[in-house]
């Protein structure tokens, strides 16, 4: 899935909890430890280039760093760690497992699968592209009735009050 969408998923699922910032972090969180890295790494040394990066050339720490922020098993890790140490759930880290789920069902195998299962299987399910325009236009159309529900009954108890 699309950077924003994962932002915005993230925002509509918790948007009830107290700290939803957090939980738009943790959402984002797979693609910043991953393809933002990158981003900045390509900025500091190649500069500014437009359109998509072949993929042969991605250096191959950025596919380890891929690999482990994608993972359900690394993410549910480091929630239970944090959760037993905090002796309570965390519930906006639930954020990073559901934005790997996301990617798990809009990354075909044919590019960029997702590696939920990392590092117990090489396997990758082959969902339907994010990139798709019919994907996009579900998506983004989902999103945004949402998103006009969740302000239009924020609105609406803000004026109870």
């Amino acid at each position: 899935m699309d950077y924003l969408a994962h932002g915005l998923w993230s925002y509509i699922i918790f948007n009830k909890i107290k700290k939803v910032k957090y939980a738009i972090f943790f959402g984002l969180l797979p693609d910043n430890l991953s393809w933002v890295v990158y981003l900045i790494y390509t900025l500091a040394t190649k500069g500014l280039h437009f359109g998509a990066p072949v993929v042969e050339n991605i250096p191959g720490w950025v596919f380890t760093l891929y690999n482990i922020s994608h993972s359900l098993i690394v993410a549910s890790f480091f929630i239970i760690i944090f959760s037993f140490v905090l002796k309570k759930m965390i519930t906006y880290m639930l954020a990073w497992p559901l934005a790997i789920l996301m990617d798990v069902f809009s990354h075909t195998r044919d590019f960029l699968p997702t590696p939920f299962l990392w590092p117990l299987s090489e396997w990758r399910f082959n969902g339907i592209s994010w990139a798709s325009s019919g994907f996009m236009i579900v998506n983004y159309v989902l999103i945004i009735s949402f998103l006009t529900y969740i302000f239009l009954k924020k609105k609406k108890n803000y004026k109870k009050d």
